[in-house]
């Protein structure tokens, strides 16, 4: 739950700290996902087999892809969440975060914001 929390308030805190933060063109969104009951997280696993498949079928109900799977977070949190960033050329960041929201195995949708540094 610590990984999680972390993961949050970086999510929330970083754009305070800019200038300003743009919608990027293509949706992208930082998501965190519930692992399967009765699944083992694996580095192996996250990138083939049943834990994958369960990840990029998530992403595509949401008309999504995969783009990164964070190995090293999601396999030191004690919580078992599994942490993606996903992509859409077909929606916004908004959008798509809210599309995933929808999904009851989604923990967290953040849309994903490029931000500046003030100068």
């Amino acid at each position: 739950m610590k990984a999680l929390k972390i993961f949050i308030a970086i999510c929330l805190i970083v754009p305070a700290f800019s200038s300003w933060a743009t919608e990027n063109k293509r949706g992208e969104v930082l998501a965190v996902l519930k692992t399967p009951a009765g699944m083992t997280l694996t580095e192996e696993s996250l990138k083939s087999g049943r834990i994958r498949k369960y990840i990029d079928l998530t992403a595509e109900s949401a008309n999504a892809k995969v783009a990164n799977i964070y190995d090293a977070l999601t396999l030191t949190n004690k919580d078992k969440y599994i942490f993606v960033f996903m992509v859409s050329d077909s929606k916004s960041s908004e959008q798509l975060a809210k599309d995933l929201k929808s999904d009851p195995n989604v923990v967290s949708a953040s849309p994903n914001r490029e931000v500046h540094m003030i100068q």
